[in-house]
């Protein structure tokens, strides 16, 4: 079970990092939060999802798709997870902790993890690609 403490750091971790975006981006800087990219300047498969997420709440689904498609996987699973994690808190349950439970069972099988894996290689290639390219 995740612990009450938990629950609050997460949504505030959330909440901050909503808001240094939002800030970020409305000062007009380009702030970069890979690791990937701050240490071995390589992006990794995520890399534009912060941006995917901004033109995808702006409007912009196809722009948003070709930035990062990843965006359409941790939309909902962000949204479930703050919206669970909200819940637990004000009710003192435990349904974040059973669906990631039951979500890490369910994805454990091959016929999942197989084609999602090789999702994420193409996403990796084309982000590589893309950065080598001056597009990212």
């Amino acid at each position: 079970m995740i612990s009450r403490k938990s629950l609050i750091l997460i949504c505030i971790i959330g909440i901050a990092w909503v808001l240094l975006v939002m800030i970020t981006q409305r000062l007009g800087y380009n702030v970069i939060i890979c690791p990937s990219r701050l240490f071995y300047d390589l992006p990794c498969a995520g890399c534009g999802g912060t941006r995917a997420f901004i033109l995808l709440v702006k409007g912009h689904p196809v722009d948003a798709f070709l930035m990062n498609p990843n965006v359409y996987l941790d939309v909902p699973f962000f949204l479930a997870g703050v919206v669970l994690a909200v819940y637990d808190l004000f009710h003192h349950s435990d349904k974040l902790n059973n669906c990631y439970t039951r979500f890490k069972k369910w994805s454990n099988r091959p016929v999942v993890y197989v084609p999602l894996l090789v999702f994420e290689a193409v996403i990796w290639s084309y982000n590589i690609w893309r950065y080598k390219h001056g597009m990212l």
